[in-house]
């Protein structure tokens, strides 16, 4: 029950990140910096509970969910340039998260309704990961993209979790477009998964009935 409410609560948390904040919290204020770093410290550790029944994958990546939580913060106290270290580390972060709830989903022994829950949330949390992808590209290589001349620096995370979303489901309205070829290929790799995961989801479900029968061997 813990598990299953943990992976609830991270997917709670990822809808407030994504469809809440970026509404309800000023983008050009320090407030909203500092709820963004709430939101990833909660999406992190509520992340590393929700497959705690992962035994060798949760020590580790309880502790690179710490490490991360306290570069993020202490990237008040550093440096402008840090920026750039907060999101690469959470991008290694996100990217071992989803990694192991990707194991869960996919893998034997979870229940059905776990499965379910996981899967929305490894979907939401492919759009985080290139969101912050996205952010370190436009850090790394000036002028990446176009259409983001009046956001304030502070509105750069909701930004490019606007972007990345458009991106994963393939809107594409057209406001921001990628034109340095890193930006380009990672927005059509982000494209071409927004279109296999449902129907790679859909597979795996389907020919699960008679597997989940068993009971959970990692319970």
């Amino acid at each position: 029950m813990l598990r299953l409410g943990s992976m609830a609560t991270l997917l709670f948390v990822l809808i407030l990140s994504v469809f809440i904040a970026p509404v309800a919290v000023p983008p050009d204020s320090a407030a909203g910096q500092i709820v963004e770093d709430v939101l990833i410290s909660l999406i992190l550790l509520s992340g590393a509970i929700a497959v705690s029944d992962r035994r060798l994958a949760f020590i580790p990546l309880t502790l690179v969910a710490v490490v991360v939580i306290a570069v993020r913060w202490a990237g008040w106290f550093m440096p402008s340039g840090a920026a750039e270290l907060r999101a690469v580390a959470l991008l290694f972060a996100l990217l071992m998260l989803a990694l192991v709830i990707g194991a869960k989903v996919f893998g034997k022994g979870a229940q059905v309704r776990d499965r379910l829950w996981g899967a929305i949330a490894l979907y939401m949390l492919l759009g985080v990961i290139w969101a912050a992808a996205y952010e370190i590209v436009n850090l790394r290589v000036p002028g990446a993209y176009t259409g983001m001349e009046g956001h304030a620096s502070l509105a750069y995370p909701w930004v490019w979790i606007y972007f990345s979303f458009s991106t994963l489901t393939t809107v594409g309205y057209g406001d921001i477009t990628p034109v340095a070829r890193v930006a380009r290929s990672l927005s059509n790799m982000e494209a071409l998964i927004g279109q296999l995961y449902p129907a790679i989801v859909l597979a795996r479900l389907v020919s699960l009935p008679v597997e989940d029968t068993r009971p959970d061997e990692d319970g």
